[in-house]
């Protein structure tokens, strides 16, 4: 998110600059500098250059408006990356109520409007009211009353003007990935109180727009293919982005309700922890397969005592196996790092993650070892509320690396839920 180059910072926040736009901004230049070279053929460019520059401000302008808002509302931002097409904004945490969402979502809109109002308005300052005709030819006229550099700059005012009016209303539809469709997700997490609920909506009315749009694409297409594979292109963009914050979200509510008791196993191997440890090794230890790498719970008297640390009994002289009880090499469950059968799974991930466990011990309500919890069976838990449907193979392979693959972002989301709660 930070790639490009650095052009300055506020608030103590750096802003960098995509490097595609040095050919953004040549491209349009030389595009826009077509309109000046009947007024003035030897500096064009020149002005082709300032409104591509102005462009480029208009949107560094909006994507500034959503940092200050959204340290306003508390939320911390550690870098800005100014894109074609938009911004990114890199957030270390989401907005925890509907009014900073609502609040952050609305401020980009708001700036590109006032943008308009601000070149609309300069624009009448240096032409007068003909700006406001719909006569095209009027404005052709301008040179004759005015003169060719105030002509020249009330086309700058008005395309500026114009781009921002169109930015600010487009991006006010209430669909995501659209600001509108923030506005729309944080109105209806207030009146359901549900955050999951508000993406939801936003996110189907974000699909829904996607699907219309490339219907329409396809009607297009019969007076204009161009025009109508442009439009079937930017639905199926609008359909893959809402979709993905759909994903997102059905994945972080299923990370909140599904609980320790539903994801655990019983994988693991009761103990009685007052044999020896010679008995414990010819029994349990050389019986294994190699590769195998199960988890031991001594237990006596009727009560699950703890977790066997099986390595350690390299540690432990083979001529006093006899001699000592499997008690010796028992961790209590007081002194490891337990969850509740009604933790949810981001708890557990989290919990996995940060102290680099391979798996959690759930424990009953009378303080009993009720299951076990490992990276396989998270995954697997997921796979079954949200159908995935992934192999059981790759399931084992991620028991066996005692990770979770990068690309399911599983951390990430966990402590961004840790922090919204």
């Amino acid at each position: 998110m930070r790639g490009g180059i650095r052009i300055g910072s506020i608030s103590g926040i750096p802003i960098y600059i995509d490097s595609s736009w040095f050919l953004v901004l040549g491209f349009l230049a030389v595009w826009l500098s077509a309109a000046y070279t009947k007024l003035s053929p030897s500096f064009s460019l020149g002005y082709g250059a300032i409104t591509a520059m102005l462009f480029f401000l208009s949107i560094a302008f909006n994507k500034i408006a959503h940092v200050v808002m959204s340290k306003a509302r508390g939320v911390e931002i550690n870098a800005i990356n100014i894109q074609f097409m938009g911004g990114a904004n890199t957030v270390e945490q989401e907005a925890k109520d509907p009014f900073s969402v609502f609040s952050i979502a609305i401020s980009g809109p708001l700036v590109s409007l006032v943008l308009s109002v601000i070149g609309f308005t300069a624009a009448w300052l240096i032409a007068g009211d003909v700006i406001f005709s719909s006569n095209p030819k009027t404005i052709e006229t301008l040179p004759d009353s005015i003169g060719s550099i105030r002509t020249i700059w009330t086309m700058i005012a008005l395309n500026i003007a114009r781009i921002n009016l169109i930015f600010g209303v487009f991006s006010l539809i209430p669909a995501l990935p659209f600001e509108g469709g923030h506005i729309l997700k944080a109105v209806v997490w207030k009146l359901t109180g549900d955050r999951f609920t508000g993406i939801r909506w936003a996110a189907r009315s974000g699909q829904f727009c996607g699907i219309l749009t490339m219907i329409l694409g396809g009607l297009v297409m019969f007076s204009s293919p161009i025009g109508g594979l442009f439009l079937i292109f930017i639905g199926w963009f609008l359909f893959g982005s809402a979709g993905g914050y759909l994903y997102l979200n059905n994945l972080q509510q299923a990370l909140l309700d599904i609980n320790a008791e539903a994801a655990m196993t019983r994988d693991f191997r009761l103990v009685d922890a007052e044999i020896s440890l010679r008995e414990f090794a010819d029994k349990f230890l050389l019986m294994e397969e190699k590769d195998a790498n199960p988890i031991y719970i001594a237990s006596s008297n009727g009560r699950d005592r703890g977790i066997i640390s099986a390595g350690a009994i390299r540690n432990i002289d083979s001529s006093e196996w006899q001699a000592k009880s499997l008690q010796s090499l028992v961790t209590t469950l007081d002194d490891i790092d337990t969850v509740e059968l009604k933790t949810p799974i981001s708890t557990v991930v989290n919990l996995l993650e940060q102290k680099q466990l391979r798996y959690v011990i759930v424990r009953s309500p009378v303080g009993s070892v009720a299951g076990v919890i490992d990276h396989g069976d998270i995954i697997k838990a997921l796979d079954s509320k949200l159908l995935w449907r992934i192999p059981s193979e790759y399931v084992k392979q991620i028991k066996v690396d005692g990770k979770f693959p990068a690309n399911f972002r599983l951390v990430e989301i966990c402590e961004q839920l840790t922090e919204k709660q």
